[in-house]
């Protein structure tokens, strides 16, 4: 059962602004963090070393997540990310110790990371879970869209003052400032004061991880609205994840663009996912939920399909501006009509899954255009992404619960 909306504020409010702004100031120093570390990775080990340990080290958070999800449920989502806050500032305190006492290893750099991601896995559900207990469910989706422009802009910002920081002070200065980053999160977490705070559905000594974990999956499996709204993620993550991070780099050297090219095309479609979320800010979808995220997926399903046709530079440009544009856009739609969908005692849980999907989703499409542009070519391998994102089209339309889904 739900608060009653009137009793919660809406996102322009300054306790939310607040809840936003601090996160968004924590992924700027994980950003800082992240570049601090590969370039200090590649200074002690050889780039292949260094991109191969990144690569262990986000394992962990993929394992990591379903827990993740059943300690939201089982102790709350604020007390589960302010923790986890807590846990993330004191590992960078001892990471800046450790490089102090002693030159930096890969060896500890790569522990380091992985203790990140693993706290990661816990902070991410629990966020998901969190925004429908603050906000009023007419508001959730220019919520969730607020919540997304603070999160990607600490993420770009994260870059230039990661590079500042590291000419400053080196590691250390970037690992003291990500640690100050995370206490204003959790103090910002620590003064919400969600409505419901999440029941414990079975007493903490009778379920495990396991049974939380299982408990979880059974509700996303038995509710045939809500395992369509995931597979729907799914599709979509897949069709678009490939094109987004190899893709426009064989594209635009296909063009002869090189890596300035790239570079150019990842901006363009940085530049529409945000102007997506900035335009579902000012104008929410609400009952137009269902076929605004139809038209969304059926636009990325032609850009996609195109992509490996159009030979010059600026239509690419376009291209990945429009991909950007509507795929931030449903997924805008997507997490907000799950979170609606899902009650909220196993809210957290069924984030984890979401979040289990959308991190999965990369890495399986990384491995598969790679091989399917040597064996098929790249214009056959953009439409094949593009036949994906019909693919989930055709699974959320064959839905009636989906198909008159709202969000007002």
């Amino acid at each position: 059962m739900t608060a009653p909306a009137r009793l919660r504020r809406g996102p322009l409010s300054t306790s939310y602004l607040a809840f936003v702004s601090a996160t968004g100031l924590s992924s700027l120093g994980d950003a800082a963090w992240m570049l601090a570390l590969t370039t200090t990775l590649v200074g002690v080990a050889s780039a292949t070393t260094a991109g191969l340990l990144l690569a262990l080290a986000g394992v962990p958070r993929v394992i990591a997540l379903l827990g993740g999800g059943v300690a939201a449920d089982r102790y709350g989502p604020v007390r589960v990310m302010v923790w986890t806050d807590l846990l993330r500032c004191a590992v960078m305190v001892v990471a800046a110790g450790v490089v102090l006492a002693v030159e930096p290893t890969a060896g500890v750099l790569a522990a380091v990371a992985a203790a990140m991601t693993v706290l990661g896995a816990f902070f991410v559900p629990a966020s998901g879970a969190l925004r429908p207990l603050l906000l009023p469910e007419e508001h959730l989706v220019r919520g969730n869209a607020l919540y997304l422009i603070g999160l990607r802009a600490g993420q770009a910002a994260g870059g230039p003052v990661g590079a500042a920081l590291l000419g400053l002070g080196g590691v250390v200065a970037v690992a003291v400032a990500n640690a100050a980053s995370f206490l204003v999160s959790a103090a910002a977490v620590a003064r919400s004061r969600p409505e419901v705070p999440g029941p414990v559905p079975v007493p903490r000594d009778r379920v495990s991880v396991r049974e939380g974990i299982a408990g979880g999956l059974r509700h996303v499996a038995g509710d045939r609205a809500l395992r369509g709204l995931v597979l729907v993620v799914g599709l979509l993550e897949l069709s678009a994840a490939g094109p987004v991070n190899i893709g426009l780099v064989l594209l635009a050297h296909s063009t002869g663009a090189g890596d300035v090219g790239a570079g150019l095309l990842l901006t363009a479609f940085t530049l529409g996912a945000a102007l997506a979320f900035v335009l579902t800010l000012v104008r929410p979808v609400g009952r137009r939920a269902g076929p605004v995220l139809v038209l969304g997926a059926c636009a990325q399903a032609v850009v996609l399909c195109s992509l490996g046709v159009l030979g010059a530079l600026p239509a690419l440009l376009a291209g990945y501006g429009v991909l950007g544009l509507v795929s931030a856009l449903c997924g805008v739609v997507l997490v907000s009509l799950i979170q609606r969908r899902t009650p909220a005692p196993v809210r957290g849980r069924v984030m984890s899954i979401m979040s289990l999907v959308v991190f999965g989703a990369p890495l399986l499409g990384n491995a598969v255009i790679g091989i399917s542009v040597d064996a098929l070519g790249l214009t056959t391998t953009m439409v094949l992404h593009g036949l994906s994102a019909v693919a989930a089209v055709c699974v959320y339309a064959s839905s009636p619960a989906l198909r008159g889904a709202r969000l007002d």
